[in-house]
């Protein structure tokens, strides 16, 4: 063979390497646009997100995506800088060589934005320190994604006095299988809130997400929370919180438990606990439940007034317990226990909502009916003060205002004395108060036992009426 022909040869392989070189981006490219619409739509049903624009190139592509935070006043509005693989070029030429061969490598900017007629001064601090958010993606050859997310410690004050310290964020999210498998994992160190409504903090918290997809498209899985320390106002603390979330099919249903720990509860000079609570939630409709996800998605993406949302959300609450009902849903609270020092708050409950012979959907008052339920509680002293605090407190206040306590007596009114004063009235204040009447001394704790049943309310065995109920009952 002649070197001339062999030069050909090598040649043309050379130009055919750099051909499908040059060819690979693009090709990653579009692939990569299928990803990543095949993921918001996966997502869409289980999430308020939707893709605003996708703009793709030879080399990179730009995309945004929206999503509302459901029953929360923000929405989240993310500009993504997308790279296409196998190798990303911007981040090489920006310093990082650690780099796995991949489909793509996105990079992110979050913007957390309120909600129409939701900028309160106390939000729009707290979207002002979230503005360096960003994240770093990278989605591989079989499609999955993980994401990297961070913000960096922020300080920021308000021309109205609010000040926000918050001390960053860090996440890391994976998504396999199209959206079928969600992970995902937040830890804030802390933040702290100071504004003319009070102040507010919490501290190490976690919180972590497993989830898959299962009957009816409705993610199942477990979710934990975990909070160091929170504290709400002069009088308010809790520490150890842990919140534990279990869902799984059953049949064509879905059962779940709800498990609550605390290791403490501050009110005033009073510190209550440990507690721990336990819910059981059996016989939920999955495919109505996925219904009402969809649908209230879409009452999201709309970003309506908050007004005309929440009677959105109103109206297909209503549908949705018209649907559970067919299926009998029960609610029971297996355990309750919460420790102080006078003793242990313990409690038992169960509901049922059954409407399989009832019409709820065409009239609402027959929920009323399909509910059936009891409970009791037993209830220490201290825990019954803690309920009347705040109205004895408000009464002090009152004193104060009308000029019935001079400033002298007023500015005497320290913790410890309003302490005190709240230890000498609150057993005056037991027959006044709406739920404390109903309570009934049983040696060293309070009771009550309520029960439920075809729209007629038993408090202590004794019939409450009520309007309403006799309305659901007609």
């Amino acid at each position: 063979m002649s070197v001339k022909r062999i030069a050909t040869i090598i040649g043309i392989v050379l130009f055919l390497i750099v051909a499908a070189a040059a060819a690979l981006p693009f090709w990653f490219g579009m692939e990569t646009e299928k990803a990543y619409k095949n993921i918001v739509q996966e997502l869409s049903s289980g999430t308020a997100i939707s893709s605003q624009r996708y703009e793709r190139g030879w080399l990179s592509s730009t995309a945004e995506t929206n999503m509302a935070i459901l029953g929360s006043p923000l929405t989240v509005s993310m500009v993504h800088r997308i790279s296409h693989g196998p190798v990303a070029i911007h981040r090489i030429l920006g310093g990082d060589f650690a780099l796995t061969p991949a489909m793509a490598f996105v990079d992110s900017e979050l913007k957390l934005v309120p909600k129409k007629g939701s900028d309160t001064p106390q939000l729009v601090a707290f979207t002002r320190a979230m503005t360096a958010l960003k994240a770093r993606t990278v989605v591989d050859f079989n499609g999955n994604v993980e994401t990297t997310l961070e913000a960096p410690p922020a300080r920021s004050k308000e021309k109205t006095g609010t000040a926000l310290n918050f001390r960053g964020l860090s996440s890391t999210i994976t998504v396999h299988d199209r959206g079928q498998r969600v992970n995902m994992e937040l830890r804030v160190p802390g933040l702290s809130l100071t504004s003319d409504r009070g102040d507010f903090s919490l501290k190490n918290l976690i919180y972590r997400f497993n989830s898959s997809a299962g009957m009816a498209g409705y993610m199942f899985g477990n979710s934990t929370l975990q909070l160091a320390e929170l504290s709400a106002g002069p009088g308010f603390a809790l520490k150890g919180l842990r919140l534990t979330t279990r869902s799984k099919p059953s049949g064509a249903n879905l059962s779940a438990t709800v498990d609550y720990r605390v290791q403490a509860i501050k009110s005033g000079t009073d510190e209550h606990g440990p507690g721990e609570l336990s819910l059981v939630l059996r016989k939920l409709d999955a495919k109505a439940l996925q219904r009402f996800n969809q649908q209230s998605n879409q009452i999201a993406k709309r970003n309506l007034p908050q007004q005309q949302a929440s009677m959105m959300a109103a109206a297909e609450t209503m549908k949705l317990i018209a649907a559970l009902s067919k299926k009998a849903p029960e609610l029971e609270m297996t355990n309750l226990s919460f420790k102080t020092k006078e003793g242990e708050l313990t409690g038992n409950a169960k509901l049922v909502l059954d409407g399989s012979n009832l019409d709820i959907a065409g009239n609402p008052f027959l929920a009323l009916r399909a509910l059936s339920g009891r409970g009791e509680l037993s209830i220490p002293p201290s825990m019954v003060k803690a309920i009347l605090t705040p109205a004895i407190m408000e009464d002090v206040k009152g004193f104060e205002r009308t000029g019935q306590l001079s400033s002298r007596e007023a500015a005497k009114l320290t913790p410890a004395v309003m302490n005190r004063i709240v230890d000498q009235a609150y057993p005056t204040y037991i027959s006044r108060n709406s739920f404390t009447k109903m309570l009934v001394r049983s040696g060293r704790v309070y009771r009550i036992s309520v029960s439920f049943n075809n729209g007629e309310l038993r408090v202590n065995g004794k019939p409450l009426q009520q309007p309403l109920l006799r309305m659901s009952a007609s």
